[in-house]
């Protein structure tokens, strides 16, 4: 980043230093009003951009994020033939933008990508957007060019990338070793942000951020076609599917039955199977409200809608609720929410383990030492709710089991699944009879 915004009293300004000083003004204007630290009370100096409580404040920031993308842009493009332009010169050059003289558009990948970054960042963190991808895993993206770019003394622009030469070199270089650090062509000492050696899932992640940024590159024409990549992903990313393990129906009231000396233990204990006889998320673990029970030809219902897809499509998931749920219910008088999440997988492994019930070796790896994981060891709060789709899977029709979920696609219902089970060979049975 070589420009940034800063407040020149009251006016936001981008700001750039080199040969003289820039302030060139965006048109954006907040309070000139300040705290007790003298700092601006509408702007955030962390975030450099305005406060997300102000007005309008994601359309200030949007006019704010362009110019400096715009002034970034001109000074990127001078880099590239090694001179440094001046703080007159860029703003005689901003002006002319504004003035509608000339137009700006950077071949550069990163110019680029810090824009669709931005654009980003506005849909997933100010508008809290849900998204498959945080908001962190395309910082994360950004990190992997910078040292990609240091690692091979290159600055990538966008017609460098486009192509299956590229993703191939790109696609190694992801699975192998960062160094510590490497020595710059000016001299400098860059030090790698990412470790490298990624594997498949990982890679697969770094290919969808990809993925999104090359239809954003679509948008602003330059990139006709993102097909090449759409068809390296299908045939060179092959994603192992993670193995995981739930319980059984038998383990379920199993595991009910241990009862534990530790208090903190039980309720976890307790917790844990209620998310197995619901599917709940943890996040709907801590919104539970008792007043969301209603009866239902003579059975008990929970109706709510799923915490992670309240602002995306605001389904209502209906759960039926078993009378082991009831049961745990009363025994925790309706509260769920006891502990912090991460406490509570601490207790939860430690209870597993100590129970004697799941110690049995799986076929998953430690990804460090190659050592072969206990059952136990692969069990969280989250397997809960795998726990409870693979229970029911087989036996509910899939319409009324993705009511439960408040799933939209199958095949996202289907990611939840535990494919360790052994097959039935009953099913094939209903072949047996004629008529």
């Amino acid at each position: 980043m070589y420009c940034k915004p800063k407040v020149n009293n009251g006016s936001v300004v981008i700001y750039y230093g080199v040969d003289g000083i820039m302030r060139f003004p965006t048109g954006v204007k907040i309070s000139k009003d300040k705290d007790r630290q003298n700092k601006f009370k509408e702007w955030d100096s962390k975030k450099n951009m305005v406060s997300s409580d102000v007005e309008n404040a994601t359309k200030m920031n949007k006019v704010i994020t362009d110019w400096l993308t715009k002034a970034n842009d001109i000074v990127s493009r001078y880099l590239i033939d090694g001179v440094k332009i001046t703080a007159r010169e860029l703003e005689k050059e901003l002006t002319d933008i504004r003035e509608g003289k000339i137009k700006v558009r950077s071949e550069l990948f990163m110019d680029n990508y810090k824009e669709f970054m931005e654009r980003k960042r506005i849909q997933l963190v100010e508008r809290d957007s849900k998204s498959d991808i945080s908001f962190s895993t395309y910082g994360t993206f950004q990190s992997t060019i910078d040292d990609f770019e240091a690692e091979n003394g290159v600055v990538l622009k966008v017609s460098d990338v486009t192509n299956n030469d590229w993703l191939e070199v790109f696609h190694t270089w992801l699975t192998k070793t960062r160094p510590k650090e490497v020595l710059l062509k000016n001299g400098e000492t860059y030090k790698f942000k990412t470790l490298g050696k990624l594997k498949s899932a990982s890679i697969d992640k770094r290919f969808e951020v990809l993925t999104g940024f090359f239809s954003f590159l679509k948008e602003k024409e330059l990139l006709k076609d993102d097909n090449f990549l759409k068809s390296y992903k299908r045939t060179e990313i092959n994603v192992t599917t993670k193995i995981k393990t739930t319980l059984s129906i038998n383990e379920i009231h199993t595991l009910y039955a241990h009862n534990f000396e530790d208090e903190t233990k039980e309720k976890v204990k307790l917790i844990f199977l209620f998310s197995c006889l619901t599917g709940f998320r943890w996040k709907d673990i801590e919104d539970f409200k008792k007043n969301f029970i209603s009866d239902f030809k003579g059975r008990k219902v929970y109706s709510y809608v799923a915490s992670k897809t309240k602002k995306k499509l605001n389904k209502v998931a209906k759960i039926p609720l078993s009378d082991l749920a009831i049961t745990i219910l009363e025994k925790l008088d309706y509260k769920l929410k006891l502990y912090s999440n991460g406490y509570t997988n601490l207790v939860l492994h430690d209870l597993l383990k100590e129970s004697n019930l799941f110690g049995e070796l799986t076929l998953a790896e430690d990804s460090e030492t190659g050592r072969q994981l206990k059952r136990y060891e692969l069990l969280s709060m989250h397997r809960g709710r795998d726990t409870f789709i693979t229970n029911l899977i087989n036996t509910v029709p899939l319409h009324e089991l993705m009511s439960y979920t408040s799933h939209e696609k199958l095949s996202t219902l289907q990611k939840y699944i535990d494919y360790t089970r052994d097959i039935n060979p009953e099913y094939v049975t209903i072949f047996d009879k004629n008529g």
